[in-house]
């Protein structure tokens, strides 16, 4: 390790107080940068998007550079620290979701505004306003110490709201571009209960399309019923077959592969704050499944793969017709351990035995992640939110969701920390996305001092 008290010497406070008093340039900063659309679906933005980020990244004193591959451009930037320093690499993305129907938004997604103590417009929390609070941390000691207490790669992911297809490629590409010590990515929100946490990991997903044929066109239920196959009953049959009535998966070795929680990260769920009843309340439940009895909701959400049923389509509801097609999408969340393809072979090798007729395809799959939760880094990021908000964040061992966080401990094969720097209702995918001020503020001094942690 070095000493970074040369650099914290140099400062002209602390990073709280720096935060403190350049605020209305970093809330205006943001804005500005929330004002460039980046939808990756759909292309909005791009390639203006691509060049915007990397003027951030230049101004926050880093060398900026490009990498493609098939789509979306990676945008990177990096500075060298103190020798013997760790090196950390930032991860985040500047793609953003599509807007959805502007009329459900109370201002322009695109034009954002500070309203009610918040910023609110497009990938203001999701994800420019997490990554840029780690950029302005970076450009403060670059303007005010000259120099960084480590080194620092920052990886800007222009796909991310697509499922990052072109991340893993071109880090297997360029392994010497990101050989660090350790990775933190800022994404999702902090606990539900508002407090600041630290996170270690995401299930992965694997999607399918579960598609059945029949005639060549709609037909008239009257005069072909009884002799045309109804590809709609096939369909709902080869979805029954998954299941049984109590919600218990029946592919054989389904679970096959999954690494159960350890004691620290079961002690780590035991220690979270719940109100189990509000949390279903504000989702109009008043239990849980049923299938999962016994388990815990965070258990359940961890140490447990999915099986959902995300939409079926077929046919018309105002037409009386047999439908010539009928067709689902499935997700399957996985956990640690699980390989996306080993459970797709499992999942098409039960639907050609109770359902023939019916085609299943891969859509997309990406392993799920794990950092220990005992790794030597996780005080040091413990420690830097602490220093900011005088609390001990919580402990996440996993989330329920899925990022791309399996490139960093599958491929650069390093610990990987989640730092979520949004608020909990921060609305992101939705209409009204937002990002606290407060957090916003906070979290740009949480990423100095934790840059001052790693690098001392």
């Amino acid at each position: 390790m070095t000493d970074v008290s040369p650099i914290r010497a140099q400062l002209p406070g602390t990073p709280r107080s720096l935060v403190d008093e350049c605020h209305d340039e970093l809330i205006a900063g943001l804005m500005d940068y929330v004002s460039q659309p980046a939808v990756s679906a759909t292309g909005e933005g791009f390639p203006a998007a691509t060049d915007r980020a990397l003027e951030e990244v230049e101004r926050a004193g880093l060398t900026p550079s490009v990498l493609v591959g098939d789509g979306r451009p990676l945008v990177v930037g990096h500075r060298a620290g103190p020798a013997g320093a760790p090196h950390v690499l930032i991860y985040g993305h500047y793609d953003v979701q599509p807007t959805g129907p502007r009329e459900l938004w109370d201002s322009d997604p695109f034009a954002p505004v500070v309203r009610d103590g918040r910023i609110w417009g497009r990938g203001t929390g999701d994800n420019k306003g997490q990554h840029y609070a780690h950029l302005q941390a970076l450009r403060l000691f670059d303007e005010h110490a000259g120099a960084l207490p480590c080194s620092v790669t920052v990886l800007l992911d222009g796909e991310e709201e697509i499922g990052s297809p072109s991340l893993a490629g071109i880090l297997r590409a360029h392994p010497e571009r990101f050989d660090c010590d350790l990775v933190v990515w800022s994404d999702r929100s902090v606990h539900e209960s508002g407090e600041w946490c630290v996170s270690h990991g995401v299930r992965g997903m694997l999607r399918l399309r579960l598609r059945a044929t029949g005639a060549g066109r709609p037909l008239h239920s009257g005069n072909f019923g009884n002799v045309a196959p109804n590809p709609a009953w096939q369909l709902v049959q080869a979805l029954a077959s998954l299941k049984d009535p109590d919600g218990r998966v029946l592919v054989e070795g389904f679970e096959d592969g999954r690494e159960p929680l350890s004691d620290s990260d079961r002690a780590a769920f035991t220690a979270l704050p719940l109100d189990l009843p509000q949390v279903l309340g504000e989702i109009g439940l008043t239990e849980m499944d049923p299938a999962f009895d016994g388990l815990s909701f965070y258990e359940r959400l961890a140490d447990r793969p999915t099986l959902t049923i995300n939409g079926i389509t077929t046919g018309d509801v105002a037409r009386t017709i047999i439908p010539d097609t009928a067709e689902a999408g499935v997700d399957i969340r996985l956990t640690a351990g699980q390989d996306p393809q080993a459970v797709f072979e499992r999942v098409a090798a039960h639907l050609r035995t109770h359902a023939p007729g019916v085609t299943v395809t891969k859509a997309g799959g990406v392993p799920a992640s794990r950092t220990p939760i005992d790794n030597p880094y996780t005080p040091r990021v413990a420690r830097a939110i602490s220093r900011v908000t005088g609390r001990d964040p919580l402990l996440i061992p996993a989330y329920g969701g899925t990022l791309p966080d399996w490139v960093f401990t599958g491929i650069l094969g390093v610990p990987s920390i989640g730092l979520p720097l949004a608020n909990a209702d921060q609305a992101n995918h939705a209409p009204n996305e937002n990002l606290r001020v407060d957090y916003f503020l906070d979290a740009t001094a949480i990423c100095m001092e934790l840059l001052l942690e790693l690098g001392d």
